[in-house]
């Protein structure tokens, strides 16, 4: 009789003390370390160009000039449209007025916001005026791979009756962000080299280094002419 009434006390001992594990939601209500947040970190988006057609564009009304080049791409900032327009207009007076214009256009939803412009020109000339874009030098990159693009292209421009060079500028826009470099083609002569004038713009300082070796490389490769 003494052996189970020991027993007895020692299972109700047990039971007293025993408690039915919490829930899972319970422990994290009680552990104020355990958080969720509200509002996650979007995922970065590394670039892909996309499929794009100069000739079938939903905006090509919203710019002036011909598309001459162009680019759709998507990266961490969505989705975007950059395009390269030139314009040639012959006045009255017989001078020339030519330019051009280089958009971009943020998609969102069914709408495109412009998100930057750059223009340029040469009015007035009445001798030989240029105002292009170099052929092959627009590109989109991520060179120093933050997820967002950088849109690069160059131009010349000079209303002028010999043979000299030419004004010559490189604009790297990178976001919202612009870069350039500034100065003027180099003209080969019998007689020697003429121009290779070259200002980097005070907007590089700070940049990432890949930004401004990609900028100084492409400079190097356009606007050399040989008479």
């Amino acid at each position: 009789m003494k052996n189970y009434f020991t027993i007895l006390c020692f299972v109700s001992v047990l039971s007293c003390n025993y408690q039915q594990p919490a829930a899972p939601d319970a422990v994290a209500k009680k552990d104020s370390s355990f958080k969720v947040s509200a509002n996650p970190l979007p995922a970065t988006t590394a670039l892909t160009i996309l499929p794009f057609d100069k000739n079938n564009i939903l905006i090509k009304d919203r710019v002036k000039g011909k598309i001459v080049d162009g680019a759709r791409f998507k990266d961490a900032e969505g989705e975007s449209y950059v395009l390269l327009t030139e314009q040639d207009n012959i006045e009255k007076d017989n001078t020339h007025n030519k330019s051009i214009c280089a958009y971009c256009f943020a998609k969102q939803g069914d709408s495109f916001l412009k998100k930057w412009l750059v223009q340029d020109n040469i009015t007035g000339c009445d001798l030989d005026a240029t105002c292009e874009f170099f052929p092959g030098s627009f590109s989109i990159t991520d060179v120093d791979n933050n997820k967002i693009a950088e849109a690069t292209f160059l131009y010349r421009l000079s209303c002028k009756g010999d043979v000299s060079p030419h004004s010559k500028k490189l604009i790297i826009y990178q976001g919202a962000t612009k870069y350039a470099i500034r100065g003027s083609t180099i003209l080969q002569t019998p007689a020697g080299k003429e121009g290779g004038f070259k200002k980097i713009d005070a907007s590089f300082t700070g940049a990432p280094k890949a930004l401004l070796d990609y900028a100084n490389k492409q400079w190097d490769k356009f606007g050399f002419e040989k008479y």
